[in-house]
């Protein structure tokens, strides 16, 4: 088994809701990549709850990665891109102060009005790593509806959360992000 350490910070969607974590995207993928990851999903956080944390959860764990995935939350409670961004941004720079390489998760799709504020944080978030030379798992292209624009059908249990079957899909995408990183 390989010693890299990844650290998963986000929310609901990181720590596998409504399943245990042993069910998560996150669990799969390290057991798809043989390495260490360790699962940080706090259901119904936001990305500024994630920051406020990031020291305790993510750097005095001093892994080699952390995956940062977070505003669903953020986008229910009408949060403005540059907040959500700027709390992101906050983190990535904190772990490389730390020493961590930092990936950024884009959010998934949802089944909600919210979904147009998601894009407008994909958005910002696409930019501030290509600005930053951070590489990023597309989350949304693995589940979105490509008709309709949302999380498809028959890959959630409530217009938010994956099920079994999507989050197969996350776990997949974050494979093919980090073998790539993972195998420089």
């Amino acid at each position: 088994m390989d010693c890299t350490t990844i650290v998963a910070i986000g929310d609901s969607l990181t720590y596998g809701y409504p399943y245990p974590p042993e069910y998560s995207w996150v669990r799969t993928a390290g057991d798809q990549l043989g390495v260490r990851m360790v699962n940080k999903g706090v259901c119904g956080e936001t990305t500024g709850d994630m920051l406020r944390r990031f020291a305790v959860d993510v750097a005095a764990l001093r892994p080699d990665y952390v995956i940062i995935s977070g505003g669903s939350n953020d986008a229910f409670l009408g949060l403005a891109a540059a907040e959500v961004t700027g709390n992101i941004a906050a983190m990535a720079s904190a772990a490389r102060t730390g020493g961590i390489k930092t990936v950024i998760g884009l959010p998934p799709p949802v089944d909600y009005r919210e979904e147009s504020l998601l894009a407008e944080y994909r958005r910002c978030l696409r930019t501030c790593a290509a600005e930053s030379g951070l590489p990023t798992i597309d989350f949304h292209a693995a589940l979105v509806d490509p008709a309709a624009g949302g999380l498809r059908q028959d890959l959630h249990t409530d217009g938010v959360h994956p099920n079994e079957d999507g989050y197969a899909l996350m776990a997949a995408a974050a494979v093919a992000a980090l073998r790539n990183l993972l195998t420089r």
